[in-house]
């Protein structure tokens, strides 16, 4: 049965003058149509739908922790709206000069290897994200912790202070604005 279906499959190729792959094509196509029939019948005729889906209790997870609490309200941060991110009139900080400066001055620059790439600020708590030689990636540190030997003493507005052991350095996050 299937060798008598198979020469006459080919006898009518053939007559058609129809090749293998196009042969193929075309089957393929008669299927595709078959399978569009059969899925068009099926929404037509289909399953019920008056009967309601079960209801759950599953609520999204809350983004906010419940040790920080809400965070504050963009209107109330006195910093951003000073200096908004876009707009025309926007400059660079201006350059202080070192005696100006609060808190760090006379203490030399940080060893080679290490960068402050941004200071973030939430309330009285500051960290600061550190790129080191050791960690190309870098990461968040906090006052207290250690990165190449040296301890985040404290966090300040645009540069921060490393001790180690006697030895005290400031990596500032504008470098060029030093003076």
């Amino acid at each position: 049965m299937t060798r008598a279906l198979g020469t006459r499959i080919r006898a009518l190729m053939g007559e058609l003058r129809l090749s293998p792959l196009a042969a193929m094509l075309l089957t393929s196509l008669a299927a595709l149509d078959v399978a569009a029939l059969a899925f068009a019948l099926l929404a037509w005729i289909g399953p019920d739908d008056t009967a309601s889906p079960a209801k759950s209790d599953w609520r999204p997870p809350s983004v906010l922790s419940s040790v920080s609490g809400p965070g504050p309200l963009a209107r109330e941060d006195a910093q951003t709206l000073s200096r908004p991110i876009f707009w025309k009139s926007r400059r660079p900080r201006p350059i202080v000069a070192k005696s100006d400066r609060e808190g760090f001055a006379g203490i030399p620059t940080a060893p080679a290897g290490l960068s402050l790439s941004a200071i973030v600020r939430a309330g009285a708590s500051a960290r600061a994200f550190v790129v080191s030689s050791d960690d190309p990636e870098g990461r968040w540190l906090t006052p207290g912790e250690s990165v190449q030997g040296w301890t985040i003493a404290e966090v300040g507005e645009l540069e921060l202070k490393l001790v180690n052991g006697a030895q005290s350095a400031r990596l500032q996050l504008y470098p060029a604005q030093s003076q």
